[in-house]
């Protein structure tokens, strides 16, 4: 039986960088599942704020390093890419004219395998890390802006000022339009505990409402 497909293989000469080369370039990884562990781990669940600096830091190091070590294979193997990526073409056409000399084929892929498929392969993995990273740290950007519109619209909830209710209403559309353009932020822990609190008015999150302070009568 054959065995599962994998991703890329990493270099060994990566193994021991810091990024964790085989969570983002495994095939089942998840910008959402990654982004939830890392504001949990950040964050005291029982706490009513949530606090994205923590998590958001964690994730622009991992982007430097990930764009450092692309750089560093593009420095070191630039030259053999760019002057071997110009002779793939004639190399196929040397391939299909040189059928019956196996052994110069085999040579000859050998070559190419060396001088243009590893260094590919190098960056292929580094590349996919990088795509992943900047998924998360978007979803970490969309995740900023809806606690803050949640904040205000509670506070303007609670708020006993009479343009307060008109207030609410707008935040609540602008929450409901910022979920509509980031649709995955409903799969965040943090995002669909805050949208049921919200639809139970729940107290720990809409404390009693402020009284009105009452108007001064007119004298006699």
């Amino acid at each position: 039986m054959a065995s599962p497909e994998k991703g890329p293989k990493v270099p060994d000469d990566l193994e021991n960088e810091y990024i964790d080369y085989e969570l983002f370039t495994s095939a089942d990884f998840s910008a959402i599942d990654f982004c939830n562990s890392l504001v949990q781990g950040t964050n005291n669940i029982s706490d009513e704020q949530i606090d994205l600096d923590a998590a958001t830091v964690r994730v622009k190091f991992d982007l430097e390093e990930v764009e450092k070590l692309v750089h560093r294979e593009a420095v070191e193997n630039h030259s053999d890419l760019i002057a071997h990526a110009s002779k793939l073409n004639v190399a196929e056409k040397v391939l299909d004219t040189t059928k019956e000399s196996l052994t110069g084929v085999t040579n000859s892929f050998q070559r190419l395998e060396n001088e243009v498929l590893k260094p590919y392969n190098t960056a292929l993995p580094i590349y996919r890390s990088l795509t992943k990273l900047h998924a998360t740290s978007n979803l970490l950007r969309s995740l900023t802006w809806y606690l803050y519109l949640v904040r205000q619209y509670v506070a303007q909830t609670v708020s006993a000022e009479p343009k307060s209710a008109a207030r609410a209403n707008k935040t609540f559309s602008e929450i409901a339009r910022h979920i509509g353009n980031y649709p995955r932020l409903k799969n965040l822990k943090v995002v669909s505990e805050l949208e049921l609190a919200i639809r139970r008015r729940d107290p720990m999150l809409f404390p009693p409402r402020a009284e009105r302070p009452a108007r001064a009568q007119a004298g006699p």
